[in-house]
C-alpha cells in the first residue's frame, strides 16, 4: 500500500476519532447542564415535603410515614394561628401582660395548606420551580413517588423522632443517558435522616 494511501486512512481514522471525541465531550456537558437543573428541582421539591412534615408534627406530635396522611394533613386539616393584640411593656412578659389585661391573644383557625406555605416561605423557594401541590409527592419527569418513612430513634439514651424522605439519583435522572457519568445511579438525594435527628438534606445544606 503506498505512503499516500495510508496517510489519507490515517488522516480519515483521526477525523472520526476526533468526531467522537468531541460528542462524548459535549454530551457531557450536556448531561452535567440538565442534571444540574434535575437536582435542583427536586431538591426544591424535598424541602416543600420537609415543610410539611414539620407541620404535621406540630399538630399531630409525630411525624407520618405515609403521604396519604401527609397530603390528607395538608388539603383538609387545619392549623392554629395566635395573634396578639394589644402592646407588652417593656417593663412586664408578654405572660404577666396576658394576666393584666394588657394585651390579648386571638386564635383563628386556617388551612394547613396556606400555613405551611405562607408567603414568607414562598418567597423563600426557588422561583425557577413553581409549587404543584398536585404533584408535591412526584419525582419529576417519573411517574414514581419520593420514599418516606418514619420512626424514632434512640441517641444518647433519648428517644427521639425522624422521618427521612427520599429518591435515587438514577430516578432523579430517568430519560437520559446518564450511565457512566459522575453519579451513582443507586445514591439517594434525601431529606431527613432515619439515623439520626436531622431535618437537613444531603445535598450539602
Amino acid at each position: 500500500m503506498k505512503a499516500k494511501q495510508i496517510a489519507l486512512i490515517l488522516i480519515t481514522l483521526n477525523i472520526i476519532l476526533a468526531y467522537f471525541v468531541y460528542n462524548s465531550i459535549n454530551s457531557e456537558v450536556e448531561f452535567q447542564q440538565v442534571a444540574k437543573v434535575r437536582i435542583a428541582e427536586n431538591v426544591q421539591k424535598l424541602k416543600d415535603l420537609r415543610q410539611v412534615q414539620i407541620a404535621y408534627k406540630k399538630v399531630n406530635n409525630n411525624y407520618s410515614n405515609n403521604f396519604e396522611s401527609l397530603i390528607d394533613f395538608l388539603e383538609n386539616d387545619s392549623m392554629a394561628i395566635v395573634k396578639a393584640i394589644g402592646e407588652t411593656p417593656d417593663t412586664l412578659t408578654d405572660e404577666q401582660a396576658l394576666e393584666l389585661g394588657i394585651i390579648s391573644r386571638d386564635t383563628a383557625y386556617v388551612l394547613a395548606k396556606e400555613t405551611v406555605f405562607d408567603e414568607a416561605y414562598l418567597n423563600s423557594r426557588n422561583e425557577k420551580f413553581p409549587l404543584d401541590l398536585s404533584a408535591l409527592t412526584i419525582v419529576p419527569y417519573s411517574n414514581k413517588n419520593y420514599s418516606l418513612d418514619a420512626g424514632m430513634v434512640e441517641k444518647g439514651k433519648v428517644v427521639v423522632q425522624v422521618f427521612e424522605i427520599s429518591t435515587t439519583y438514577g430516578t432523579v435522572f430517568t430519560g437520559l443517558d446518564a450511565e457512566n457519568k459522575s453519579f451513582e445511579l443507586g445514591n439517594l438525594l434525601k431529606v431527613g435522616s432515619m439515623d439520626e435527628a436531622s431535618l437537613n438534606g444531603n445535598w450539602g445544606e
